[in-house]
């Protein structure tokens, strides 16, 4: 064994230039092919691992698909092998290479940077080879939206960037719905639409996305709140308020209020806890306690006219939940005087007034 350690580093090492193959015969004859799986976001950056005994005279060559990585000898980093689909997407760890570590980190990954990675090591005393299966996800922007089409309500669960594609899990009230109609783009990324018909207001409903290989679960709730009842004139308050077991305390939380009218939404205000909040329209104030608890959202219309009568949406999202809360108003006109009581109250003035005039005159004669 000694001496096919000491001939791979020969070839490895004595020779001007790196070997312009990789030979699997030299990793399954040096020794046992180590394997294992790790995964990576589709688009940021992963850290193939790789370890190897400490000696000296290290070799490291990094392949894919029988295309070249990244490779080091004679102390120094040797890319003029590298497959130009790699070009300054590679690195080693230069400063832990004498401590055994010959982990590759691959920057900016795409969908054909799936596959089984070769870790080659050697050294004057031992080499050896390791397979890395590199799997890869995507879990991009996911959403949960409420529209008004043709006087029918629905809801539309989306994600933006899929890979697998995901398992979309419709519920109403805790029960399954597999009343949806789910769209998927043709090719990966894979953009994932999934819309269900809102068949009854009072119920509560659940978009569930799960990424398999990500172990990524994301969930988008909705359900309507209250109905109100003011006249013009009159304020009134719109409840909106976060329940921890919806929402930990430590997630990043963004809240939106939106008018829903003809199948559009207008913003009406927002909050987040990195920007503080926004208002957009004067005639909308947050709750005081928002400013303090950031735990109820409530927004109040201080000057109601007939004309806001209609839908409004407080929505809550952070990174692994949405919720949907919709509401309704109703803005009745300032009560009118009837035509009988303004006759009463006129007959009544008209009498007042001529049993003045009669005292006055009696008061003149006597």
């Amino acid at each position: 064994m000694k001496i096919k350690s000491l001939l791979n580093f020969y070839l490895l090492n004595v020779i001007v230039q790196p070997l312009t193959g990789f030979n699997d015969k030299i990793c399954f004859d040096s020794q046992t092919v180590l394997q294992s799986t790790i995964v990576g976001r589709l688009y940021e950056d992963v850290i193939i691992p790789c370890s190897f005994k400490i000696g000296s005279g290290v070799v490291i060559h990094w392949m894919k698909d029988e295309k070249y990585l990244h490779s080091f000898f004679k102390y120094g980093d040797y890319l003029n092998n590298q497959d130009s689909i790699y070009n300054n997407r590679t690195s080693l760890f230069g400063n832990e290479i004498n401590n055994g570590n010959a982990s590759l980190k691959l920057r900016r990954l795409n969908l054909q940077d799936e596959g089984v990675y070769k870790c080659y090591t050697s050294t004057i005393d031992n080499a050896q080879c390791s397979n890395i299966d590199l799997k890869l996800g995507a879990f991009i922007t996911p959403a949960i939206e409420y529209q008004e089409q043709d006087r029918v309500d629905y809801l539309t669960c989306c994600l933006f960037g899929a890979y697998p594609s995901p398992n979309i899990t419709w519920t109403e009230n805790n029960t399954i719905n597999t009343k949806s109609i789910i769209k998927v783009s043709s090719y990966p990324p894979f953009f994932v639409k999934s819309q269900l018909k809102i068949t009854n207001s009072n119920s509560s409903y659940q978009c569930i996305i799960e990424n398999s290989v990500l172990n990524q679960r994301w969930t988008g709730k909705w359900k309507s709140k209250d109905t109100y009842l003011t006249t013009e004139g009159k304020k009134v308050l719109f409840l909106c308020e976060l329940k921890n077991e919806d929402f930990s305390p430590e997630k990043n939380i963004n809240v939106s209020w939106y008018r829903v009218k003809n199948a559009s939404s207008t913003i009406l205000a927002s909050f987040s806890r990195s920007s503080g909040s926004m208002v957009f329209d004067n005639r909308f104030t947050w709750t005081k306690d928002m400013m303090h608890e950031r735990s109820n959202f409530s927004l109040t219309l201080t000057h109601p006219i007939q004309s806001d009568s209609g839908k409004y949406l407080c929505n809550i999202s952070s990174i692994d939940s949405t919720q949907l809360m919709i509401q309704f108003l109703t803005v009745e006109p300032l009560p009118e005087k009837s035509s009988s009581n303004l006759i009463v109250s006129i007959t009544v003035s008209v009498t007042i007034i001529s049993v003045l005039l009669i005292g006055i005159g009696i008061g003149m004669y006597v």
